[in-house]
């Protein structure tokens, strides 16, 4: 009986010192094709600057197959989730979205109520150019938009913003070609609004708004040529706008209200959307 009975007390320590070393053994995952930092902190619950200083990492650049520990001895993690709850808090409220053909990184950022700079931030990115399958981290609840921006004009812009490369035609009203009011026209009526055909037209309705109060959706006004009005774009905000701008340009584009050109002829702007 005693030989049992240490045989069974020398099996239980055995089995708590294996469970004793799992724990302490910290998780290790192995990083494949696509994967993010961001990604990976994400998944596991941590922030980005936590795995960067357990790993010893001085950026977040990952090469496939590199083994990257998601955490430290028990005692460590409980220790670094004190220090860094509001990280934690931060990381549960993100979550994963896959681009789609035609969105944009703004109307992206809009549609769940950041800005421009900030999901560039959040991700790291150094360019708005995105492609189809880019995976990209955003807040996981949509909120209002500080943009002031309605569902009605996200929409709007979406629309938009997936005739982005379509080729400058003059007198053009399709996705075929377009030229700047043809363009303008379009889009408001893939939401039911109906606008008159040409830009000095369009530049009677709504209500006019001042250049600081610009909103999603509104429509800006340009005299390129000094006399009437004669370009037209939609506001799609932090000061820019899309439009069928010209040929030379590339026909559907975004552009500044900034830069020299559209700075020197801007003409006003009307408010269509309520």
């Amino acid at each position: 009986m005693k030989i049992i009975t240490r045989c069974l007390i020398i099996s239980c320590l055995f089995v708590l010192v294996i469970v004793g070393t799992a724990a302490a053994n910290p998780e290790v995952y192995t990083v494949q094709e696509g994967d993010t930092l961001w990604q990976i902190a994400h998944h596991n619950g941590v922030s980005v600057e936590y795995l960067m200083t357990i790993n010893k990492l001085s950026d977040d650049k990952l090469y496939i197959g590199q083994e990257i520990l998601l955490g430290e001895e028990q005692e460590t993690i409980s220790d670094q989730n004190t220090a860094n709850s509001s990280d934690t808090t931060a990381t549960q409220t993100e979550t994963i979205y896959i681009v789609q053909a035609g969105d944009s990184l703004w109307s992206i950022a809009v549609r769940h109520g950041i800005t421009l700079e900030e999901i560039m931030e959040m991700n790291q990115l150094d360019s708005d150019i995105l492609n189809p399958g880019t995976i990209l981290v955003v807040p996981n609840q949509i909120s209002p938009s500080r943009s002031g921006a309605s569902a009605e004009a996200v929409r709007l812009l979406e629309l938009a913003a997936k005739h982005l490369g379509t080729p400058y035609r003059y007198g053009g009203q399709n996705p075929g070609g377009f030229d700047c009011s043809g363009f303008a026209k379009y889009i408001f009526g893939q939401v039911g609004i109906k606008l008159p055909r040409t830009a000095a037209e369009q530049a009677t309705v709504g209500v006019e708004v001042s250049k600081d109060q610009l909103l999603l959706g509104d429509l800006v006004y340009f005299r390129c040529g000094g006399g009437q009005i004669d370009h037209v774009g939609i506001y799609a905000g932090n000061n820019t706008f899309i439009h069928s701008s010209s040929p030379r340009n590339g026909g559907v584009i975004y552009s500044s209200l900034s830069e020299g050109y559209y700075a020197r002829y801007y003409a006003g702007a009307r408010r269509i959307l309520r």
